[in-house]
């Protein structure tokens, strides 16, 4: 950062000139226009259209016509999204729902303002009547620092080396993902004809239905609001709710004939269906329940792959109620192809070798990412730190000038 600082204050030791980016001197902003699905259908073509999504940066489909071609800053005007901004080069369109910064200035690069923009656009989100929007009139009056280009285009290479050792990353991380899903879907590939699905099907198994050889456990009957007040951090039960929710809670604090001592899978049933794989003392709300075994035949670690491997199935079902929701009838009958517990075993040994590559938070490549996401962000919000009178300082990047 020493080299930075010297640069500013050589070049402005003053201090930077603040502009409102709607001040027809810094920017030209305007909207998208509405294009349905039957447009988008109709037109196919090479140039990708962008709309309020963050996906797949914000693409959703790819026309045969353009709108703008060159330098830009996009951002989302409205819904969950309001507020976050995409740096845009080439050819493309965008929707109604998102706005478009055409910088005028040519003491201003479209990149930096872009950078500038990321720190600052979410404080002016407009959350009222529970749609939140970021419409053009209050953009307009962003005030945007207008430093030397010198220290703009310096600014700019540190971040874009970031921003690029980021991607490699995750790039990286999505071919692990990929690789992980090749062997899964491998390994997990049985067919009805009781053959295996690795090793070119040498080996034969037996197809039962999960409540023919699994124990279905119960849950405990608590609220959302119950289990807000009841976690304790550190404690020793661990409760599930729907998605990633769940309380930790200590013994007395539920029935003690609720409480699950064994290996289990606990069927997330409702909203969000998914499979939990766990073997600490747990219980979980009411509406689901779980599997553990006392099959000496069956490997539940190997049995929890495979139903997630085909959540999918168990999604569809769901999907045709307002609230995704599946029976206990629809995974008692459900059947499994159970090889014998060696092959099980040295399954559940392949995947999760890739599992804790791919998904565990505290090692390799994903604890990387978000290192260097944490630094790379740590460093814009010093880097476009400019103080009331435009001074860099160290402090953290303050709400915007007067």
């Amino acid at each position: 950062m020493t080299y930075i600082d010297e640069m500013i204050k050589e070049l402005c030791p003053e201090g930077v000139e603040w502009k409102e980016l709607g001040d027809p001197e810094v920017a030209k902003l305007s909207r998208g226009k509405v294009m349905s699905k039957q447009f988008l259908q109709e037109n196919k073509g090479e140039f990708p259209v962008y709309s309020s999504q963050t996906a797949n940066n914000g693409e959703i489909g790819k026309i045969s016509s353009f709108d703008f071609d060159g330098e830009y800053i996009t951002w989302t005007t409205d819904g969950a999204n309001a507020g976050t901004v995409f740096y845009r080069q080439g050819k493309f369109s965008i929707t109604n729902v998102c706005g478009l910064v055409d910088i005028q200035n040519d003491k201003l690069l479209t990149k930096f303002v872009y950078y500038y923009l990321t720190i600052t656009t979410k404080k002016y989100v407009s959350s009222g009547m529970g749609n939140p929007k970021l419409m053009s009139n209050i953009m307009a009056k962003i005030k945007v620092p207008i430093p030397p280009l010198e220290i703009q285009q310096e600014i700019v290479q540190i971040l874009d080396k970031f921003t690029e050792y980021v991607t490699e990353l995750t790039a990286e991380l999505t071919l692990r993902q990929k690789q992980y899903n090749y062997f899964r879907d491998y390994l997990l590939n049985f067919d009805s004809d009781s053959s295996g699905g690795a090793n070119n099907k040498v080996y034969t198994v037996q197809w039962k239905t999960l409540g023919e050889v699994l124990v279905k456990g119960r849950g405990t009957k608590v609220t959302a609001g119950q289990m807000k007040e009841l976690h304790k951090d550190g404690a020793p039960i661990r409760i599930f709710a729907g998605g990633k929710t769940f309380a930790d809670v200590d013994y007395g604090d539920i029935p003690e004939k609720d409480i699950h001592h064994e290996e289990a899978v606990i069927v997330k049933s409702r909203g969000i269906i998914d499979f939990e794989y766990y073997t600490k003392p747990f219980s979980f709300k009411n509406e689901f329940w779980s599997y553990s075994s006392d099959n000496e035949d069956v490997n539940l670690r190997y049995v929890y792959h495979y139903l997630n491997h085909n959540k999918s199935y168990f999604q569809h079902i769901a999907s045709n109620m307002q609230m995704p929701q599946i029976s206990s009838n629809d995974t008692e009958k459900y059947k499994i192809p159970l090889p014998d517990k060696t092959v099980q075993s040295r399954i559940v040994q392949v995947l999760d070798n890739f599992d804790t590559v791919c998904n565990d938070l505290s090692i390799g490549l994903p604890k990387e990412i978000e290192l260097r996401q944490k630094q790379y962000e740590f460093f814009r919000d010093k880097l476009l730190t400019f103080a009331a009178a435009g001074v860099y300082t160290d402090s953290t990047v303050q709400t915007r000038p007067d």
